[in-house]
């Protein structure tokens, strides 16, 4: 009797069942991982997010208790011990924005700074800031540029030339610098921009604008005990 064998082992001598099977499984692999990278392609596709989300933490927390608004062409950096608020800003975002807030030093410890005492310590730091540029200091707050800020005045300093920033690092040749000293009560509020003179004068109008948007969080401290009290009124 005579019986066909059904399997192709018979018709395909060359052709092994296990053979087959590892030669359809790289096949197989193959698809997939094209098919995977495929998915990768990211294309054209636009992603549009509308509505609203909850606040957060980071929304609630302002460093020292002050709430700022930055322009949006100024990219924010993490902030440092001395620099409750940090910026970078220019083509090669080498331009520098920080606020630092400053303790007003009294004589009688625990006391209210005095008018004098809040004037000198203004003065030492904007004579600090023309030292950084080598130029001369000023004896009188009057002989600088007054804007309301923190509903009180803010002192306006420039300087331009080499900086010298301090603290090891290189002095900076062709250098701008704008910056403000605002005494509010017991504090100083410093904010200070470094870059070259054209990105500097170019951001005259946003730095301005920026100190001026400044105010206290009194709802919201950074920390506990944290919160300054309202300027007298003089």
């Amino acid at each position: 009797m005579y019986f066909q064998d059904p399997s192709p082992v018979g018709r395909f001598p060359g052709v092994r069942p296990g053979r087959a099977c590892r030669r359809w499984g790289r096949i197989l692999s193959c698809g997939v991982v094209l098919l995977l990278f495929s998915g990768c392609d990211r294309g054209d596709r636009e992603v549009v997010v509308s509505g609203q989300r909850d606040l957060v933490l980071w929304d609630r927390a302002y460093p020292g208790n002050i709430k700022d608004r930055a322009p949006e062409e100024w990219r924010r950096v993490p902030w440092t011990q001395m620099r409750y608020y940090n910026y970078r800003f220019g083509a090669k975002e080498d331009g520098e924005v920080w606020l630092s807030v400053i303790p007003i030093r009294t004589r009688v410890p625990d006391a209210t700074p005095t008018a004098i005492e809040r004037d000198d310590a203004v003065l030492q730091n904007v004579n600090r800031w023309y030292n950084q540029f080598r130029m001369p200091e000023i004896t009188e707050l009057d002989e600088l540029k007054q804007e309301p800020m923190l509903d009180v005045t803010g002192y306006v300093v420039e300087a331009e030339g080499v900086y010298h920033a301090g603290m090891g690092a290189e002095p900076r040749e062709d250098s701008k610098m704008l910056a403000v000293a605002i005494p509010y009560s017991t504090i100083i509020v410093t904010v200070k921009m470094v870059g070259s003179p054209a990105e500097v004068e170019a951001q005259r109008d946003n730095f301005l604008g920026y100190c001026q948007s400044l105010v206290f969080f009194n709802d919201a401290p950074a920390k506990e005990g944290d919160r300054y009290p309202k300027p007298e009124k003089e």
